[in-house]
């Protein structure tokens, strides 16, 4: 689609002329999210947008998509774009629109324990807004300082708190979501459980990456302010004991309020960049929420159980310091400047062999990063294992992008599954759902019978020119930049290669 300036001037009429943009650079800057698309993806996808609008509210989204289906554009929903799999990076141009500029609470209500916001507004400023209401919400992306709560309830996000209060499908009472047509509905309830009242329309949003509806408010459920929140680190000699010990904690009745594990590469890259980081094997951080007394309790238990596997814990100094640094986990791609990062899940019985893995598939790919992640839930373990890359080595880049899918395999291979789609994994979708695909393709013509809604994600892959990507011809070309970023030299990252300039490798 080539917008006009007639388009400019419609949809500057419907939501004021501020909030509408084709400027070469705005277009620019929303083509890309946290991760460093290779600039040889504009070739396969229209990944640069053709104008960029920021909606007031439910009303103003309602009139866009009713003149898209009009006009047969493409709408892409847009937040603080922290995630790094292209979900809000447009395949065919379009209008993206920018949720962020949506950020108001709307309600608190302590009466019945809930609150209402616009999506646009970031996890950490809604944290700490309740908090200091005394107020707790369950959890959140630990890129909660610029992640929007519409994105990661579109990305159907665990994080921080997920162990205890579970991930963000759990969390949610209703949502306000504007249909392609532009219907606006509302989902659940507010007051009470949405159980037994037909079909859950919620779920039904929670995770479609934008292809199903717009959301333009979210109403979560909150809890009341713990006594305590008690932050504790331990350090072990591997990732591997640090998985055991993981795995033994877990097959206890503790339930901490959050577990992370990270390797020791993650404290070498950040010395790299001149941080005060130790010189370990690996760390396993967990907080523990609630009445003082139990926490007492629990955690003196959790430090035996730690023991018995090598982990010594540190000083109450160091672990309120990785508790404040829950936040910065990507602060290595400083290094790069980019970062790659592979979602993947795998049964928490296998933790220590995806640790392993993991690690291997970082080596086979000369690549420098490290294993990061969370325990989801009991038997889920979340590996976020990240690689520096450099956007302005062209072909290395495009390369590295490999990394996701060789994270993927192994994911498949221990009994879990890769998290997240996006423009490039939709492939991935059938190999986890098989014949289910089909339905869900069912109720994508359902609800957006034109495919203006965030089109060639999540359940299909299609390029620019409407030639559909099957799921093993972009397998094949994974593993034909994988075999090429084997053959590359090994990845230089440091601050001392930082920002030099370097011909293409």
């Amino acid at each position: 689609m080539d917008v006009s300036s007639e388009i400019y001037k419609d949809l500057s009429h419907m939501v004021g002329k501020e909030r509408v943009s084709e400027s070469n650079l705005d277009r620019l800057l929303y083509s890309h999210d946290l991760a460093p698309l290779p600039k040889e993806m504009s070739l396969a996808f229209k990944t640069i947008p053709d104008i960029v609008v920021k909606p007031r509210d439910a009303i103003d989204v309602s009139r866009i998509m009713k003149y898209a289906v009009e006009n047969d554009i493409p709408v892409i929903p847009r937040g603080g774009a922290t995630w790094a799999f292209g979900g809000a990076v447009p395949a065919f141009g379009g209008i993206v629109l920018d949720i962020g500029s949506m950020q108001e609470i709307l309600d608190v209500n302590k009466e019945n324990l809930f609150v209402t916001v616009e999506p646009g507004i970031n996890w950490k400023k809604l944290y700490d807004t309740l908090l200091s209401k005394d107020l707790l919400i369950g959890a959140y992306p630990s890129s909660a300082p610029g992640a929007s709560v519409g994105g990661w309830v579109n990305t159907g996000g665990v994080g921080v708190g997920s162990y205890k209060y579970g991930g963000i499908d759990q969390l949610i009472r209703s949502l306000e979501v504007v249909l392609s047509d532009g219907t606006i509905i509302t989902t659940g309830c507010k007051n009470v459980l949405n159980n037994s009242s037909g079909y859950n329309l919620t779920d039904l949003f929670i995770g479609s990456e934008g292809t199903l509806g717009i959301i333009t408010k979210v109403t979560l459920k909150v809890f009341p302010a713990p006594e305590e929140i008690r932050p504790t680190s331990f350090v072990f000699r591997d990732l591997e004991e640090a998985g055991e010990a993981i795995h033994a904690l877990t097959r206890t009745n503790i339930t901490p309020y959050h577990i992370a594990f990270l390797d020791g590469a993650h404290y070498d890259l950040l010395r790299e960049l001149d941080k005060d980081s130790p010189k370990i094997g690996a760390m396993v951080n967990i907080t523990f929420s609630g009445d003082t007394r139990i926490i007492d309790i629990q955690d003196k238990t959790t430090e035996k159980i730690m023991a018995e596997y090598g982990g010594k814990k540190t000083t109450k100094e160091f672990a309120d310091h990785e508790w404040d640094e829950r936040f910065f986990e990507s602060k290595a791609r400083r290094l790069g400047p980019g970062l790659i990062v592979g979602e993947s899940f795998c049964p928490l019985s296998k933790i220590v062999d995806m640790s392993k893995r993991s690690q291997g598939v970082l080596k086979k790919l000369k690549m420098k990063g490290a294993v990061v992640g969370t325990v989801a839930d009991p038997n889920t373990a979340l590996f976020m294992t990240y690689a520096i890359s450099n956007e302005h080595k062209l072909i290395k880049n495009m390369a590295s992008m490999a990394l996701v899918k060789k994270l993927a395999d192994e994911a498949f291979k221990v009994g879990g599954r890769p998290g997240g789609f996006g423009l490039l994994f939709s492939g991935n979708l059938k190999k986890i759902h098989g014949k289910g695909v089909f339905v869900m393709d069912d109720i994508k013509s359902a609800l957006d019978p034109h495919y203006i809604m965030n089109p060639g994600k999540l359940i299909e892959s299609t390029t620019r020119f409407g030639i559909p990507i099957p799921g093993f011809a972009m397998a094949a070309g994974m593993n034909i930049l994988a075999f090429m970023k084997r053959m590359m030299p090994a990845d230089k990252i440091g601050m001392k290669n930082h920002g030099t300039k370097k011909k293409n490798e």
